[in-house]
């Protein structure tokens, strides 16, 4: 399997994987539980950026398009707002600038700094769409929405660094895989 068929692979099951859990968040929240949404597909996006840079983007415009569906109800700028808040989480590859990507999951600091990153800039871009659909900000519901989120969406991510190879740069890590197995001579050259 070359590289490229890989990442597709990749891609399309760390995207079905971010697809289903915001769903059943979703539907979950339509229960009597209204102020509790638990949406995971973040964790898994910020996964996904440490595997595959920018091409990961593509999971943020799936998870556009979903919620895009699920929340027609939502008034046009408001929902313009929030679907650019699910697009902002991309905010955290700045990371990638000041560390290798391989280098975040080896610290709990980076870890945690990467995660807030994204999902505080979510939040606040989230916060403002509450203020223009309905002229205020609902602080206490924000939090309360938001703060179990935080706390599994962080939990994810540090059991997620401690795993030897899920997050790290997939590019990379395959290159070496295949330079080691020449060395060994037991790669297959038509694959």
């Amino acid at each position: 399997m070359t590289i490229k068929k890989f990442m597709t692979f990749d891609l399309l099951v760390l995207t079905i994987m971010a697809v289903v859990v915001d769903v059943i968040g979703y539907f979950a929240s339509q229960s009597q539980l209204v102020f509790l949404y638990v949406s995971l597909s973040i964790p898994v996006i910020l996964i996904a950026y440490i595997r595959w840079g920018y091409k990961a983007l593509v999971i943020n415009l799936v998870i556009v398009i979903v919620h895009l569906i699920l929340y027609r109800g939502i008034q046009v700028l408001p929902m313009m707002i929030y679907l650019m808040s699910l697009v902002s989480i991309s905010v955290s590859m700045i990371w990638f600038k000041f560390t290798k990507k391989n280098g975040i999951k080896d610290e709990v600091l980076l870890v945690t700094l990467y995660f807030l990153t994204a999902y505080i800039t979510l939040f606040f871009i989230q916060a403002i769409a509450q203020y223009v659909e309905g002229g205020e900000i609902q602080w206490v519901t924000l939090l309360i929405r938001h703060s179990v989120n935080i706390i599994l969406g962080w939990v994810i991510l540090m059991i997620a660094s401690r795993q030897q190879d899920l997050m790290v740069d997939m590019k990379t890590y395959l290159l070496k895989q295949i330079a080691e197995r020449k060395k060994e001579g037991t790669y297959d050259y038509d694959k």
